[in-house]
């Protein structure tokens, strides 16, 4: 009952308590509203929280609910407003309007205003209550103490708010903080014994698979063994090798236990890393299964039937033909090149294995004199080719083709040599330089992508001097696919092509794909 009293005695220093939030974040910065006027110094430790509110469906009611996102660290304070340092894993999931709060909120930092000259004293044993009302600083100095006093043994409590009174003789709550101190110096000695066992940390199991195949469901769970349940747990994981984790908040199952199942596409090769945090009644996190530097691990096989479907689709053939031109179709600067190839995927260090022939066209003329009506020079190079795909790596490979031809001049030869970074027919860059015997030089960088399903698309930057290796010009090529059936792709292109802002032209090309 005298604590009761106590909390309904000091209810105006409680009011002042106030939600905190993120207000910005700058780079690898944040900064909330909690500066030195409420308490907060450099050092101190602070939670974040994801607010939730949603309309139930039945009732119409609006729910809401936080969920702890993680701790962070008070860089500098000011006096309204303070700058926190998020680690990496935090930082990512980190939005303006998350709740933050102090982990250990301090002792209060702030004496007592002196009494004007003049005025009476008072011991630390007086009584008198001040006439004017608590001040901020002792709203701010009594909501700290009681923080700090919450969770502690009745003695240690009893310690704190001693120390509140001799900061603050003058407080109009002296009265009852006394009484209080009373009753928790009166306290039977096994009481502490008592609070240490009820704020006694719950005992937690995890439950994860060590193995799994890639694209099955990865389901985890949390059972309390012993203790109070937590109030939510969370699922912290990420592709081995990715710089940052993603989490999954655990939904709540009777009698203590928690499930998770993370998302569609997390069991990738070879493995993914994850760690499991709880939270327990009174907000604090607890580590249930590893942490950010010590993460478990499942590691992660394909299954026998991606392998099948893998296998069957490892052949595949090409036709393509694009016309490009430099002068405003005028037949002086243009070329035209018709190729066909077939590729098979071994599917071992060599990754593929591509052949092919090829029949290129043109006519060049040298720039200063493309607008003298002279005759362009004739360009021809009839040839096959043969690739091999080096995969260093799953998302990274190299590309080696050799051809060899007839041109006007006798027999002639070309390289080109590429390096592709990401996956082969989803998301990549390809890099390429190839020279071409008497019809030039090219280097190309071509940035492909799969995010509209059923449409594959690229975009390519070429600078060469083709079609006679004089000047130089520049090339930019979209591309656009799409799968007409499981086995046919069809495939359309356009590009933009100038020597120099007066010589410039389109180009067009169109493709075929069958594989198996």
């Amino acid at each position: 009952m005298r604590l009761l009293l106590l909390l309904l005695l000091a209810a105006p220093a409680f009011a002042a308590t106030r939600p905190a939030y993120v207000l910005r974040i700058e780079g690898a910065d944040a900064f909330v509203d909690l500066g030195r006027a409420d308490a907060a110094e450099q050092g101190e430790r602070l939670r974040v929280y994801r607010v939730v509110e949603v309309r139930h469906p039945t009732t119409g009611k609006m729910i809401r609910d936080r969920f702890l996102l993680g701790e962070v660290e008070v860089l500098e304070a000011g006096e309204t407003l303070s700058r926190i340092a998020p680690p990496d894993e935090l930082l990512a999931r980190l939005e303006v309007g998350d709740e933050v709060e102090p982990v250990n909120p301090l002792l209060p930092r702030e004496a007592p205003t002196a009494p004007p000259p003049g005025s009476a004293q008072q011991g630390p044993g007086a009584s008198t209550p001040s006439t004017g009302g608590p001040s901020d600083a002792e709203r701010t100095a009594l909501r700290t103490t009681w923080n700090a006093a919450l969770k502690l043994p009745p003695a240690e409590r009893a310690r704190v708010w001693e120390q509140f009174l001799s900061n603050w003789p003058q407080s109009d709550l002296s009265g009852p903080i006394r009484a209080e101190i009373a009753l928790l110096r009166a306290a039977p000695p096994d009481a502490a014994k008592g609070t240490t066992r009820t704020a006694a940390a719950p005992v937690l199991k995890v439950n994860a698979p060590t193995v799994a195949l890639t694209h099955e469901p990865i389901v985890l769970t949390l059972t309390s063994l012993a203790g109070p349940a937590p109030r939510a747990a969370m699922v912290h994981w990420r592709e081995r090798g990715s710089p940052t984790f993603r989490t999954v908040h655990m939904s709540p199952e009777p009698t203590g236990h928690f499930r998770a199942t993370l998302p569609e596409g997390a069991a990738v090769e070879p493995a993914l890393e994850y760690y499991v945090e709880a939270v327990d009644p009174q907000g604090a996190t607890l580590a249930a299964a590893g942490d950010a530097k010590k993460p478990k691990h499942i590691d992660i096989r394909r299954s026998p039937r991606d392998e099948r479907i893998e296998y069957r689709n490892r052949s595949r053939v090409r036709v393509s033909n694009e016309y490009v031109d430099f002068n405003r179709f005028k037949g002086n600067d243009a070329y035209n090149l018709f190729e066909a190839d077939f590729l098979f995927r071994v599917y071992t260090a060599v990754h593929a294995v591509r052949v092919g022939f090829g029949n290129y066209r043109g006519t060049g003329t040298p720039r200063d004199q493309l607008d003298s009506g002279l005759p362009g020079q004739p360009v021809g190079f009839t040839y096959g080719f043969s690739e091999l795909e080096l995969r260093l790596h799953p998302s990274l490979a190299v590309l080696l083709n050799v051809s060899a031809g007839v041109t006007r001049d006798g027999i002639k030869g070309g390289f080109d040599l590429g390096l592709r970074i990401g996956s082969e027919t989803g998301t990549s860059l390809l890099i390429r330089g190839a020279t071409i015997a008497n019809i030039g030089q090219r280097g190309s960088l071509a940035l492909a992508w799969d995010a509209v399903k059923g449409w594959p698309m690229s975009a390519e930057v070429v600078v060469t001097n083709e079609p006679i290796g004089e000047d130089l010009g520049v090339r930019l090529i979209y591309t656009v696919g799409r799968s007409v059936t499981p086995w046919l792709d069809l495939t359309g292109r356009v590009s933009y092509q100038l020597r120099d802002i007066n010589h410039s032209g389109l180009g067009f090309g169109l493709g075929t794909t069958f594989h198996w």
